[in-house]
């Protein structure tokens, strides 16, 4: 990447009177889709992720999936349970993870992801990977693309030379991958997927429009709260209709509620009879584990852009130094999602880091390098705002299905996460091969 390149920046366009208008009704063109979008917030316009940064980002993607994917099966394999011990599972866990060590579920679990990026001063950092089925991105950045099309003048958003480039739409590469887990060929039949959510998230729209653009796909797609969902035999229904693959839409720590694990092991069950394919099996968790980032024995942090963040397991022998270094260290829990437990040192006082710290020993967390990120000027009702904004790299059956921004405004030290109020919005960039078209490259003004 071109050190004089910013990662990340704003159309022209964007600040156009004329956009700027357009841009302000984007948030009721979205809830007229969803009410959830409401919550799940879309930005006034699109960003653009230069070829540079989008390169780096998307070859440690997948240097990094590649080297988690080994870690979890060494760990599996280990019969004693001690690693998957030390990563933070207790032993009924460790126990129910390793019954499904097969090196079909760990390929599947290992074929859909999004690592997430800070965008510091030396370049992009990859700080988290989300593995399995809610990576994020899928349906809303379709959605996004879909609105931003519709708009009057989007032409102009973006200028390119080759008019093949356009933002992401992950539905496509998506797809393709759903139809190689039920062995259907693109010209086969319609097969048939439902989109199993929790009962606390069933009113949002990323599964919602995520069903939508399977359907565009070539898929009959629906969602289905786990309660309406039946297993018999080798046989899976939703709506009293026959499915071929289910989809669970959980992160770890809903999959080990009882209800919801209960559904699993029985869909586990139903495709160890011949039944539809699960996607994804549990063991994805394992691969989305932060201290599965943690260096090993004689590993040396990684080092400059691309790298991953240096991240450490917290324990006793290293407390006294992360007492000393609060103020360049995050203190994440190594199981845990949507940013909850998060402790980011420069942000609290010394006290409650140390306090936070102390009882962090009592289950499994990492000590990951701060990185500082910029600020962007995006556009906002009545003029502009400095935000900071992360990266995530959608990743599909290794494939880059595109990028994903998220925002919170500059200043706030706030996890960017859509649950909790961060915008969301596509980061068109040029095509990283020729089987998945990522998006757009334009000549931008403000940027990162």
């Amino acid at each position: 990447m071109r050190s004089n390149e910013p990662a990340l920046r704003v159309p022209d366009a964007a600040w156009d009177a004329s956009f700027s208008q357009l841009g302000t009704a984007l948030p009721a063109r979205f809830a007229a889709h969803h009410e959830g979008y409401r919550r799940i917030r879309p930005a006034f316009a699109p960003l653009v992720v230069s070829s540079g940064a989008a390169r780096v980002m998307w070859d440690t993607t997948r240097t990094c999936m590649a080297r988690l994917r080994d870690r979890a099966s060494r760990a599996l394999a280990d019969g004693s349970g001690s690693t998957l011990g030390g990563l933070g599972h207790p032993p009924d866990e460790a126990s129910w993870l390793a019954s499904m060590h097969t090196p079909a579920a760990l390929d599947m679990a290992a074929s859909f992801a999004r690592a997430d990026f800070v965008l510091g001063p030396g370049g992009p950092r990859l700080v988290e990977i989300n593995v399995g089925p809610t990576v994020g991105g899928i349906g809303i950045l379709d959605r996004y693309a879909e609105v931003v099309d519709e708009l009057p003048g989007a032409a102009e958003l973006f200028r390119s030379e080759s008019p093949g480039e356009r933002l992401p739409r992950p539905a496509v590469p998506w797809g393709s991958a759903l139809r190689r887990l039920v062995d259907v060929p693109p010209d086969g039949p319609r097969p048939r997927i439902v989109l199993a959510v929790t009962d606390e998230e069933a009113d949002i729209p990323i599964p919602h429009d995520a069903a939508h653009y399977l359907t565009g796909q070539g898929f009959a797609a629906t969602v289905a709260r786990t309660s309406e969902i039946s297993f018999d035999g080798a046989r899976a229904e939703a709506g009293g209709q026959r499915v071929d693959l289910v989809y669970g839409c959980f992160t770890y720590d809903e999959v080990i509620t009882p209800r919801y694990r209960t559904f699993v092991d029985a869909a586990l069950a139903c495709h160890a009879r011949g039944g539809p394919v699960y996607v994804a099996p549990p063991v994805f968790s394992l691969l989305g584990n932060k201290a599965m980032l943690a260096t090993e024995d004689g590993e040396q942090p990684p080092d400059g852009p691309g790298g991953v963040a240096a991240t450490r397991l917290l324990t006793p022998d290293v407390l006294s130094w992360a007492r000393a270094e609060r103020e360049h260290l995050v203190l994440k829990p190594a199981i845990g999602y949507g940013g909850r437990g998060v402790v980011i040192g420069r942000a609290v006082p010394a006290e409650v880091w140390d306090e936070r710290l102390a009882a962090a020993l009592d289950r499994p967390h990492v000590l990951q390098d701060h990185v500082a990120s910029g600020s962007l000027d995006l556009p906002v009702p009545g003029g502009r705002a400095p935000f900071e904004v992360g990266v995530g790299c959608l990743y599909v059956d290794g494939h880059c299905a595109g990028f994903l921004a998220r925002g919170v405004p500059a200043g706030t030290d706030g996890v960017a996460n859509v649950h909790q109020g961060a915008f969301f919005a596509p980061a068109a960039c040029e095509p990283l091969d020729e089987h998945i078209p990522a998006g757009l490259a334009v000549s931008g003004s403000e940027g990162l």
